[in-house]
């Protein structure tokens, strides 16, 4: 009920143009990371004080047991999307399309839940990855196997800095990403109703849309774009174990899972808002004054500048942040013997470091 009072309230905001309705989506993003972050952090805290990170690593596995579950409610949107696609291109009538939003309304909620799940599983699965790092560093400890991280030290605490950034350097190259093939996907199909006679228009006998090149567009873009971003995440941890040592690294893994969750929930969260709000605004749902606002109207196309902002958020890079977190975890797990060869731990700038680590 509270989500679809806060979908309604994202809708009516946009009464007054795209700017209030960009304003209230990002609001409500933001202020729903509150509840998930203080429900992850309540499982860390009590997992760890019964039973050591050993606990995490179980509270990581019993949100992954939910996986069927958040795969059917993930799908379950999708589909119902698709389905109004085609009952639109179809000329269905106009009722079979307002079921197939409705549906699709209820998708993106259940979607967004998905998405928590996915969220929450992948920060404790970080987290537990992280232990497991700092584990076997301390297999190189010169004393009781065991070493202690300490957030105060400069090292750890300017790369604590730095894996906070990550999420946005990351989310930053995937939102661009999204915006050169949307303009390469625009430019393509303004040129076919340019060329094609009668295409625009639906004259009847007009010559066929070329299909095939904006899905070309598409794909190439879903595989060249990912370059980058997958580079920034496989290379941080490595190029910051390789130069600064280990205790660079504790830090930006810290970093990057701390802003990188809150970031994650807040994007999925957003996007939902804004989808759902053209959705209540194409249903006749807003008024403004006592006059229904149709679709086609002025608080329609601003309900659809934040719904076409919000698709890169819940779809591109929110979901992505998840990989962020999980891989850069276990890139650092696995190369952490390659750091400690490096100067015992120090990295090739010699850092000086308090864990007493031997080669």
């Amino acid at each position: 009920i509270n989500a679809e009072y806060m979908g309604r309230e994202v809708a009516q905001s946009c009464e007054t143009g795209a700017a209030t309705n960009i304003i209230y989506g990002l609001a409500l993003g933001m202020k729903s990371a509150i509840l998930p972050i203080t429900f992850i952090s309540v499982t860390v805290f009590i997992s760890f004080n019964l039973v050591g990170m050993y606990g995490v690593a179980l509270a990581a596995l019993g949100m992954l047991g939910t996986l069927s579950t958040c795969l059917a409610i993930d799908v379950y949107g999708p589909v119902c999307d698709n389905a109004g696609g085609i009952a639109e291109m179809s000329e269905f009538p106009p009722a079979v399309r307002e079921k197939t939003d409705a549906l699709d309304a209820a998708g993106n909620t259940t979607a967004a839940i998905g998405k928590g799940f996915a969220i929450g599983s992948a920060a404790l699965v970080s987290l537990a990855l992280f232990g497991g790092f700092v584990s076997r560093v301390g297999t190189h400890a010169a004393h009781d196997g065991q070493i202690t991280i300490n957030v105060l030290r400069p090292i750890t605490f300017a790369f604590f800095f730095m894996g906070a950034m990550l999420p946005y350097w990351f989310t930053a190259l995937c939102m661009k990403s999204v915006g050169t093939a949307a303009m390469a996907m625009v430019k393509e199909v303004k040129r076919q109703f340019d060329t094609i006679p009668g295409l625009l228009e639906g004259a009847p006998g007009h010559g066929e849309p070329d299909h095939a090149k904006c899905i070309k567009i598409s794909t190439d873009a879903s595989l060249k774009e990912m370059i980058l971003p997958g580079l920034l995440v496989m290379l941080a941890p490595i190029l910051t174990g390789t130069f600064f040592g280990v205790e660079g690294v504790c830090g930006l893994l810290v970093g990057s899972l701390t802003s990188g969750v809150q970031l994650a929930i807040s994007q999925a969260n957003t996007g939902g808002a804004w989808d759902n709000a053209k959705k209540y605004v194409e249903k006749g749902c807003v008024m403004v004054e006592g006059v229904v606002q149709p679709k086609g109207s002025a608080v329609h196309k601003a309900a659809v500048v934040g719904d076409t902002v919000g698709d890169p958020l819940k779809d591109t890079s929110g979901p992505a942040l998840n990989i962020l977190m999980k891989l850069m975890a276990i890139i650092s797990l696995v190369f952490a013997d390659y750091f400690v060869s490096i100067n015992c731990g120090k990295g090739v700038f010699n850092i000086e470091s308090t864990l007493g680590l031997s080669c």
